[in-house]
C-alpha cells in the first residue's frame, strides 16, 4: 500500500465557480483524492508537500490528440505531465499501439496521461487523409465497424471527412446502444446543423461546410478543396453577422452538442501552413533525435497553404476566433482539443496550454478556459463522477501552480508539480528529462 500524500496550503480553484478555497489541503489516497478542505492536523503517515503560495487545480485534458503512429512519439509523452496535463482523448490512431500504450501506462511503467481513445477513424469511400481508417460506405459495413470498436474497448467513435449520411445514421444508432459518444469532423456531404439533428455527441474543429451557408454550386466547388485551401477561402466567404450563421450558433447553444475549436492546428494551419516551428526555445526539452525525426517528418500536401492565400487565412482564423467567442456567449459547451503533436507551439503538453491562451484571446475568461480543459472535458468523456474537479472520491489528477491561472491564463503554464493517478512528478525534472535524454519514467518521484 502507498503512502498517503498531503499537498498541503495551497490556494484550490473550484473551477465550476472560480471560487478560489485559500489554505487547502487535498489527501491523496493510491490513486483517489481521499478529502479536501483546510487540515489543521494532517494524518501523521502522509508524505506532506509544502503547496503554501500556490494554486491547486485539477489536472489538465487534452481532448484532441494523436498520441501515436512514430515511435519517437513515445519519447515525449512526459511533457503532456510536464504541462499539467493528466488526461488525453486520442482522437484516431493505430487501435492496437493505443490499446498497449494504455495497458504500459496502467502499469505504471510509462510516464504519460491517461488515454481514451477511438481506434481508428470511420470514413467514407474516398479518404485520402488520414491512413489509419475504416472504410463505411454502406450502412452494412458502419454498422460492422463500430460493433468490432466497440467489442475492442475504445471509448468514443471518430468520423471524418466522407461519411454518407446514411453510413452516418446508423453509426449514431449503433454506438449509442453501446454507450459510446460520436465524435468527428462534419462530413463534407452535409452540414453541421444536419450532423446535429442526426445526433452527433461533439464536433471537432470549425468545420462549416460551404452548404451550410453559400450557394449550391459555390459549395460544390470549394467543399471538396484540400483543408488549408478549402478552409481559407469558406471563411473568406462567411459572414460572422449574418442571420444563418447566428441561427447556426443558437443550434450549436441550444442542442447541447460539445464543440471542439481546436484552434491551435486551425492557427497553425492559417498562419504558417504548419511550418515546423524548430527555433522554439521550448525545444530544449526534447531530446535530440525526437528532434530530428521531427524537421524531417513529411507534411501531407493537404496542409499546404500558397502564399496568395496567406492574408486571407489569417483573416479567416480572426473570423474563426470571433466564433468561438460567440458561441460561448450564447452557452456553448466548448472543450479545449490541440489536434497537435510536434516541435515548439506544439508540444505535447505545451500545445494544451496554448490552445487556452488563444480561447481567451476568442473572448472566454481564464475560468471558462480552465473549464473547457477540466470540468467540461470530464462531461464530454462521460467521466464527471471521477474527473475534472478536485472532490474527495475523484481520481487524484491534480497540478500545482506558482501563480494564480484566474488572473492570467499563462499562468496555467507556470506547473511545479503535477500528481496524476495518485503519482507525484516534478514539472522541472520531467523537462529536464529531454535535456539529458533519458528515459521518460526516470522522473517518477513515486
Amino acid at each position: 500500500m502507498s503512502e498517503l500524500v498531503a499537498i498541503s496550503g495551497g490556494t484550490l480553484i473550484d473551477v465550476r465557480s472560480g471560487t478560489p478555497h485559500p489554505n487547502t489541503t487535498v489527501l491523496v489516497d493510491r490513486d483517489r483524492i481521499a478529502a479536501v478542505g483546510p487540515m489543521p492536523q494532517l494524518p501523521e503517515t502522509a508524505r506532506v508537500i509544502d503547496a503554501t503560495g500556490t494554486w491547486l487545480l485539477p489536472g489538465l485534458m487534452d481532448m484532441h490528440a494523436h498520441t501515436t503512429g512514430e515511435r519517437h512519439k513515445d519519447k515525449i509523452h512526459h511533457l503532456y505531465l510536464a504541462y499539467g496535463v493528466t488526461t488525453v482523448r486520442d482522437t484516431g490512431g493505430n487501435l492496437t499501439l493505443l490499446r498497449l500504450l494504455r495497458e504500459r501506462i496502467a502499469r505504471g511503467s510509462h510516464a504519460a496521461p491517461s488515454i481514451f481513445f477511438a481506434g481508428p477513424l470511420l470514413d467514407g469511400a474516398t479518404p485520402v487523409w488520414p491512413p489509419m481508417s475504416i472504410m463505411v460506405d454502406t450502412p452494412e459495413r458502419a454498422r460492422g465497424a463500430v460493433e468490432f470498436l466497440a467489442g475492442q474497448g475504445v471509448d468514443f467513435i471518430k468520423i471524418y471527412n466522407w461519411v454518407p449520411e446514411g453510413s452516418l445514421q446508423v453509426i449514431l444508432d449503433t454506438a449509442h446502444r453501446h454507450g459510446l459518444r460520436v465524435t468527428g469532423h462534419v462530413p463534407r456531404t452535409i452540414t453541421m446543423t444536419r450532423a446535429i439533428q442526426l445526433g452527433i455527441d461533439c464536433l471537432e474543429h470549425i468545420r462549416i461546410t460551404g452548404r451550410e451557408l453559400l450557394p449550391s454550386d459555390e459549395a460544390d466547388r470549394l467543399d471538396g478543396l484540400p483543408v488549408a485551401r478549402r478552409e481559407t477561402l469558406l471563411w473568406e466567404r462567411f459572414e460572422l453577422e449574418s442571420e444563418s450563421m447566428q441561427r447556426l450558433v443558437r443550434l450549436v447553444a441550444d442542442s447541447r452538442v460539445f464543440f471542439d475549436p481546436t484552434l491551435l492546428v486551425d492557427s497553425a494551419l492559417s498562419m504558417d501552413g504548419y511550418a515546423i516551428d524548430a527555433d522554439n526555445p521550448a525545444n530544449a526539452d526534447v531530446p535530440d533525435d525526437v528532434r530530428r525525426a521531427f524537421v524531417h517528418e513529411e507534411r501531407p500536401e493537404i496542409f499546404d497553404l500558397s502564399s496568395e492565400y496567406v492574408r486571407t487565412a489569417r483573416d479567416g482564423f480572426s473570423k474563426r476566433q470571433r466564433l468561438v467567442g460567440m458561441l460561448h456567449e450564447a452557452g456553448a459547451r466548448l472543450l479545449a482539443g490541440t489536434d497537435c503533436f510536434g516541435l515548439g507551439k506544439q508540444l505535447p503538453g505545451l500545445g494544451l496550454q496554448n490552445e487556452l491562451t488563444l480561447l481567451v484571446e476568442s473572448g472566454l475568461s481564464p475560468l471558462a478556459a480552465l473549464q473547457a480543459a477540466t470540468v467540461t472535458a470530464a462531461e464530454a468523456l462521460g467521466q464527471s463522477e471521477t474527473l475534472g474537479t478536485l472532490e474527495a472520491g475523484k481520481r487524484a489528477d491534480l497540478v500545482v501552480l506558482e501563480a494564480d491561472p484566474l488572473a492570467d491564463i499563462r499562468n496555467a503554464r507556470v506547473v511545479r508539480t503535477v500528481v496524476k493517478g495518485g503519482r507525484v512528478y516534478d514539472a522541472a525534472a520531467l523537462r529536464e528529462q529531454g535535456r539529458s535524454n533519458r528515459l521518460a519514467e526516470a522522473a517518477v518521484a513515486t
